[in-house]
């Protein structure tokens, strides 16, 4: 991997379920890779899947749909995306469950789902996360990248661990902000895990990170 062009990007571990004939991986970068930048949702989103191309940071040769960010062929068994609003609760959720390391999320200073090397490293600062608000939010994009929501927090999905039904709160998070017309864009983290609030498309110095899943088919 060209680690030199990954400066910003985190990429996450996900746990995914072992298929008879198909064969899964995961891949997740040191806390040493990820950085701020100028970037909004609608920039990351892009840039992150953009990964596979010929002579980016994965060194694939994969060519996405710029408009829908789907791949032209399955040529890779490679998918790189930004890290979508479930996903980040789902890794959440885990680091509060008995299989993660639940006494750090009561730190100022998150380290890792599992208090080691092998966790997901969380950085404490505003995450953004492919989420916000349906028909406003990364049209034209294919769904499969993001999640979309209403204004109203009963459109909370299972796994994402907000709203009322979800972990809102959860851990002396300091922040339970729904989104709305003027706060389009979920962002999620700074100082709990288990934080988020809504930003808008002007947001700039934040964090985003990467997912990469790895298997037949994609």
């Amino acid at each position: 991997m060209k680690q030199k062009k990954i400066f910003m990007i985190m990429i996450l571990v996900i746990s995914i379920a072992l298929i008879p004939g198909k064969n899964y991986a995961a891949l997740q970068a040191n806390q040493k890779t990820h950085g701020k930048g100028k970037n909004v949702p609608e920039t990351w989103i892009t840039s992150i899947r953009s990964m596979e191309e010929k002579n980016q940071a994965m060194g694939l040769e994969e060519i996405i749909d710029n408009s829908t960010l789907k791949a032209k062929s399955n040529s890779n068994d490679i998918d790189v995306h930004m890290i979508k609003s479930t996903e980040y609760g789902a890794v959440a959720i885990l680091s509060a469950s008995g299989y993660g390391n639940p006494e750090w999320i009561h730190q100022s200073e998150i380290k890792t789902t599992t208090g080691n090397k092998t966790g997901v490293y969380f950085n404490g600062d505003y995450e953004e996360v492919a989420g916000g608000l349906e028909n406003k939010v990364f049209l034209g994009i294919d769904m499969k990248y993001y999640d979309a929501y209403t204004t109203n927090e009963s459109s909370a999905k299972i796994g994402d661990a907000l709203g009322e039904l979800g972990c809102k709160k959860w851990h002396n998070a300091n922040s339970a902000t729904w989104i709305s017309n003027t706060g389009l864009y979920f962002n999620r983290g700074y100082g709990s895990i288990f934080r988020y609030s809504w930003s808008t498309v002007n947001s700039v110095g934040m964090l985003s990170r990467a997912v990469v899943v790895c298997g037949e088919g994609f």
